[in-house]
């Protein structure tokens, strides 16, 4: 047997608050995690240590498994909106399993809070105890995310933690559904929050607590499975790294856990260097809130909002990345505040798929990022009670423009097939009132788990099977859900013209087209979306996709075309002429937009969600090749008119087939090139005349007021906007900024790193 290396001893056993101020200290001092400035375990024996990783990464990702066995939610079970991850006893993850990797991080800011506040002495961390989390400002993403962390102690040490994340299905919020509701437009509404509590002892839910649960939420039972699918994965891995410590040693395990992020640290710079351009990246990231004139939208959040995210990324020599959003819209009354916590995890996703795909997925990879987010700005909101119900909406505008910025650095370095153009951000449905069982009850279907991915640089987006927080989502199967809810599927299909145009278009998205089944009586809550503002815009000349919207049919005589075997409506078909007003009678509401929908509903009653958009493209579509538009024509991706008009491809249609015209296609495209030509200006001229517009009041309503607030919230962004632009210092937007609403600094503790 090979000798093992020696190894220095850690002393754990101090409080774990003294252990988690030495750690930061050690950093802030030396610039290496722990101040490890050797990797001495992995340089000694490569083998041995990479054994020991390969043993951790697999208890995590077979405690993400065995979980999705004990839990009967179809979003944990079978969308796969659950992971699990191990900590040193510090809060700072070492490996993490599939799955929604954007709580590599801020499951450990969790463990952190509760290090910080005294919880050793009260209420006490003992072996067997669970502790429960989905209080995003102290650090979660979103409410339905509820974490449940445990410590892992030997010899009467705490040598780590095991923690678990699931998407629960329903929260209790002021209207039925998962908690991302758009009515939610202060804490108080989102729904019961668990902030850091025991929750169970000796692995055993307390009874307090599951009756908390049960008489707060409305589908209660699927809220307890999951909250034992996350012990039941805790506990399989707090029992494997016991096994992994008796055969590789406590002094290895301890000091191995760390170097592990060391070395994902130090693998993170060298791929930045490697694959990035030192130098300043820009990205704008719009969002918009529509809530003016609502049903049952509170006094304070009665407005139209557009919100503005000035994303700007700056990559350092040394590898290290600062993410500045100065500028940032202030926080408002709407779901859509992301507190430090959800940008974290927004980082954390990104990366996993860009830069650390193949190396430590740890907190390493996150420790020479930098987060610049201005106070009382959406991205780190000053106010006590404001709803981050649907803080994903901010976080997947933002880390879109992130992920561009990141691609525009790798097609400069030359790395094509790293271009990833982001992808959409997507929107559910949440509904409540009866189900096909007659109860009182409500949900949330999150399908759009399977969305669609932008393209990248050497090949088209991925169709119905991506979103940027679940790279490995699924759609669930629609029997578990017609089993759940009552809304019978009469199609899934994927929408034509969805997918971002380019040389390589973006990724295709879906549609669902339901029917209200044996229920009297149900409402819907679409939960926001994308709506009339672009956020998936492609890059280098791809287009990006449309905004999401929904078409609804009451009073409808379905029942009696499918008694009598009539065509009945299976999506979308032709948008002009929707085969949900072509084929069925009955009150019909087209084009609706996606932000909140409130509309009675009840037997026979159809409801069609078009999870638009599709990822956006890469490159000109005039470069696309001509059989890859063909294929897509036939495969009904694209249809012949956004071929010609956007692809400059010509086609016929013979023998069942739409084959391309080579000849016709060629004049074609060389027309377009010319037209585009003849309204082409130079750049100069298109700042001169678009600075008029802004000095001529051209920027009206909720645009101007964006930019008031932002103007008036930040001097360094109001002096950027004002050079670009060469206004003079006095000048503001004529609409007044938003209301400042009740603002006082918010108690809770800003998770650190």
């Amino acid at each position: 047997m090979a000798k093992q290396p020696a190894v220095v001893s850690l002393d754990d056993r101090k409080p774990l608050r003294e252990l988690m101020a030495e750690s930061a200290a050690r950093w802030e001092a030396t610039g290496h995690y722990q101040g490890l400035r050797e990797l001495k375990l992995k340089n000694d024996d490569p083998l041995r240590y990479e054994l020991f990783h390969a043993r951790l990464l697999s208890t995590v990702i077979a405690a993400r498994e065995v979980a999705k066995q004990i839990s009967s939610s179809v979003m944990t079970r079978e969308e796969g909106e659950l992971s699990f991850a191990l900590y040193t006893p510090e809060g700072d993850s070492v490996v993490f399993s599939t799955g929604i990797m954007v709580h590599i991080g801020v499951m450990g800011n969790f463990i952190k809070w509760m290090i910080a506040n005294g919880y050793e002495e009260d209420p006490g961390i003992a072996e067997g105890d669970h502790f429960a989390n989905n209080d995003v400002l102290i650090s979660a993403v979103h409410v339905p995310d509820v974490y449940f962390a445990t410590p892992i102690v030997h010899e009467g040490e705490i040598i780590g933690w095991a923690s678990g994340v699931t998407h629960v299905l329903e929260v209790g919020s002021i209207t039925p559904g998962g908690g991302m509701t758009s009515l939610a437009v202060e804490r108080q509404l989102e729904g019961i929050h668990v902030c850091a509590e025991k929750v169970a002892v000796n692995d055993r839910l307390r009874r307090d607590y599951e009756l908390r649960i049960r008489r707060n939420t409305r589908l209660a039972s699927f809220w307890l499975l999951d909250d034992r699918a996350r012990i039941t994965g805790n506990v399989f891995i707090r029992n494997e790294v016991k096994k992994i410590i008796a055969e590789f040693g406590l002094d290895y395990y301890k000091a191995a856990i760390r170097e592990l992020i060391e070395e994902g640290r130090r693998h993170h710079l060298g791929r930045v260097r490697e694959r990035l351009i030192p130098g300043r990246y820009r990205n704008p990231c719009f969002h918009s809130s529509l809530l003016k004139e609502r049903p049952g939208v509170l006094p304070q959040a009665n407005r139209d909002t557009l919100i503005h995210y000035p994303l700007e990324l700056t990559v350092r020599p040394s590898g290290e990345i600062v993410l500045d959003l100065e500028g940032a819209s202030g926080w408002g009354f709407h779901n859509f505040n992301a507190p430090p916590g959800s940008i974290y995890g927004g980082l954390s996703i990104a990366l996993a798929q860009t830069m650390d795909y193949d190396g430590r997925a740890n907190s390493g990879c996150v420790l020479n990022v930098v987060l610049k987010l201005p106070r009382g700005s959406i991205v780190n909101p000053d106010y006590d009670f404001v709803s981050t119900g649907f803080s994903w909406g901010s976080v997947m505008a933002i880390f879109n423009g992130f992920l561009k910025c990141l691609s525009r650095g790798f097609h400069g370095r030359g790395y094509l097939e790293e271009v990833l153009t982001g992808g959409n951000i997507t929107t559910a449905v949440e509904w409540g009132g009866k189900d096909q069982y007659g109860r009182q009850t409500g949900g949330v279907n999150v399908e759009v788990t399977a969305s669609a991915s932008g393209a990248r640089g050497v090949t088209d987006g991925i169709d119905a099977a991506w979103s940027l927080w679940n790279p490995e989502g699924d759609q669930g199967n629609a029997e578990m859900w017609e089993l759940l809810y009552p809304h019978l599927y009469l199609g899934r299909r994927v929408v034509t013209d969805s997918a971002g145009a380019g040389r390589f278009r973006g990724g295709a998205c879906f549609e669902s087209l339901w029917m209200i089944h044996k229920s009297e009586f149900v409402f819907t809550y679409q939960i926001p979306g994308v709506a009339r503002v672009a956020t998936n815009y492609g890059i280098f000349g791809g287009y990006g996709g449309g905004p999401a919207y929904i078409n609804l049919a009451k009073n409808t005589d379905i029942a009696q075309r499918i008694s009598a075997r009539r065509d009945i409506p299976h999506g979308e078909g032709d948008p002009g002429r929707p085969e949900i007003a072509r084929l069925v009678k009955g009150e019909v509401l087209r084009g609706e937009d996606a932000q909140y929908i409130s509309e009675p509903l009840k037997e026979g009653a159809l409801y069609e969600k078009l999870y638009l958009p599709g990822g956006g493209g890469y490159g000109d579509p005039l470069e696309r090749a001509v059989d890859a538009v063909e294929r897509d024509v036939n495969l009904h991706f694209v249809s012949p008119k956004v071929a010609r008009r956007l692809y400059g491809v010509e086609g016929l249609e013979t023998g069942g087939e739409w084959k391309v015209d080579a000849g016709r296609t060629a004049k074609l495209r060389t027309r377009l090139r010319k037209s585009r030509l003849a309204r082409a200006v130079p750049v100069k001229d298109w700042w001169r005349s678009e600075r008029e517009r802004i000095v001529a009041g051209g920027i009206k309503g909720e645009a101007a007021a964006m930019y008031a607030d932002c103007l008036s919230r930040s001097p360094a962004w109001a002096r950027t906007y004002r050079e670009f632009w060469a206004l003079p210092a006095e000048f503001d937007f004529s609409a007044p900024p938003p209301p400042p609403g009740r603002r006082n600094r918010a108690s809770s503790m800003v998770p650190k790193r």
